[in-house]
């Protein structure tokens, strides 16, 4: 019998802004799944809220702000603050 044993959150979207990431969350463990989930580190309020996941990976594009603009195209206008707020 196979069972699942990871879950990859990532690739597509956000999935920090996900309304019940943490529930998601919670229900993969309680089912001994690990987790994994990749940010673009835009969202600081929900990474504060964000429940423990086994492999939380940051985006990390460009080490300058003027880099980090060029390469993702930000959707908000103080995306540096906001990356380094999450970091």
């Amino acid at each position: 019998l196979r069972r699942v044993r990871h879950c990859a959150l990532s690739l597509v979207g956000e999935p920090i802004i996900y309304p019940r990431i943490n529930a998601f969350l919670a229900e993969l463990h309680r089912r001994r799944i690990s987790t994994f989930m990749v940010t673009n580190a835009q969202f600081p309020k929900e990474m504060e809220q964000l429940v423990p996941c086994t492999q939380l990976y940051i985006s990390i594009d460009a080490p300058t702000r003027e880099q980090l603009k060029a390469v993702d195209r930000p959707l908000f206008s103080d995306f540096w603050e906001r990356f380094n707020e999450c970091v």
